[in-house]
């Protein structure tokens, strides 16, 4: 996705977490990216799909069942690093950094073997141009 639901740099994809949270709790998803904030911050297992205007619960709950949330847009832009972190760090955040960088993804099959079946690595098109048409 494009705007983070879960991140202490601003919470700009709330209105969408409300309508969608739902879905990927019930699908089971494990985990979801999102760019938009630049920086990085990766989530604890939280959801606040119980979220009740009436019973004031508005905090997210830690849940072993819900996703990792993972922002990664830390890839860099004209206007700098976001860093505009809320103090103190919330608990459903385990780890947030302001910097520019990339992430690596690697994905392991049950037992924990790493399976190399596709590599890839893409570049921006116009500042660093390569044939990635292979």
């Amino acid at each position: 996705m494009h705007s983070p639901w879960y991140n202490s740099n601003g919470y700009e994809g709330e209105t969408m977490r409300v309508q969608f949270e739902r879905w990927l709790v019930d699908a089971k998803a494990d985990l979801v990216l999102a760019g938009h904030v630049h920086a990085y911050e990766r989530s604890r297992r939280v959801s606040n799909v119980a979220y009740d205007v009436v019973s004031g619960r508005a905090t997210p709950a830690r849940d072993l069942g819900v996703p990792v949330y993972v922002t990664i847009g830390d890839g860099g832009n004209i206007e700098g690093v976001a860093d505009n972190f809320t103090r103190p760090q919330p608990a459903y955040s385990a780890f947030r950094e302001a910097s520019f960088g990339h992430a690596t993804l690697e994905i392991a099959n049950h037992d924990g073997a790493k399976v190399v079946a596709d590599h890839v690595w893409l570049t921006n098109r116009y500042w660093m141009p390569t044939d990635d048409s292979n």
